[in-house]
C-alpha cells in the first residue's frame, strides 16, 4: 500500500531518521522534511505535516543516484509501483494502490530522497537494502535455498570420462586427481 496523508512516522524497527531530507514525487518537489527508513515502511514527513509511506513490496528499485546529468541532486532513488499524486494520494483517488495496476505495471512514480549530508546516502541505501530483504517478493521465481535450480536451469559446466568436474578436483592445469586421506585428522 502506497499512502500519501499525514500518517505518523513509524516508531519501531527504524533503521534511519535523517532529518533536512527533501523528497521528490516524479518531477514534483515536495521540500524539505524527515526521511524515515523503518523495517516495516518507508516515511516521509514533510515540514508542514504532508507525507508519505511507502511499503517494500511495492518498492521496485532503489539506489543511489549520483548523475546529475537527468537530476540535478545525488540522491537515494526509488520506483514505486503506484501512480502516486501527491495532493490526493495514488492516482486513483484512494489511500492505497489498485493491486491491478500493480500487477501490469502499468503505473510507476519515480521517488528521489535528497539528504542534506550527501554522505548520508550509502547509510540510506544500505538501510534500505537490510530492511527491503525483511520483505522478499512473493512472485519471485527464485527460492532462498536455491533449490529452484535443476535440469536445463543448471549449467554444471563440462564433465570428464570419471563424471567429475573437468578439473577432477585436483591441480586445474594437469587434471589430477587429490591425493586420498590429505585432509585427514592426524589425531587420528
Amino acid at each position: 500500500m502506497v499512502v500519501v496523508s499525514s500518517l505518523p512516522p513509524p516508531t519501531e524497527g527504524v533503521r534511519v531518521q535523517e532529518p533536512s531530507t527533501a523528497a521528490h514525487l516524479g518531477n514534483k518537489p515536495l521540500g524539505p522534511g524527515t526521511l524515515y527508513i523503518a523495517e516495516s515502511r518507508v516515511s516521509w514527513t514533510g515540514a508542514e505535516g504532508q507525507g508519505f509511506s511507502l511499503e517494500y513490496p511495492h518498492i521496485m528499485l532503489h539506489a543511489v543516484s549520483r548523475d546529475t546529468s537527468n537530476f540535478p541532486h545525488p540522491c537515494l532513488y526509488m520506483m514505486v509501483d503506484a501512480d502516486i499524486d501527491p495532493q490526493d494520494g495514488p492516482a486513483d483517488g484512494g489511500a492505497d494502490s489498485s493491486d491491478e495496476d500493480a500487477a501490469s505495471g502499468s503505473s510507476v512514480t519515480e521517488v528521489r530522497f535528497v539528504p542534506e549530508d550527501e554522505a548520508a546516502l550509502d547509510r540510506m541505501f544500505h538501510a534500505m537494502s537490510e530492511c527491503q530483504s525483511l520483505h522478499p517478493d512473493p512472485n519471485d521465481s527464485v527460492s532462498a535455498e536455491g533449490d529452484d535450480f535443476e535440469g536445463d536451469d543448471c549449467d554444471e559446466g563440462p564433465d570428464d570420462a570419471d563424471g567429475g568436474l573437468a578439473n577432477g578436483g585436483g591441480d586445474a592445469d594437469t587434471h589430477q586427481p587429490m591425493e586420498t586421506g590429505q585432509f585427514d585428522d592426524v589425531d587420528e
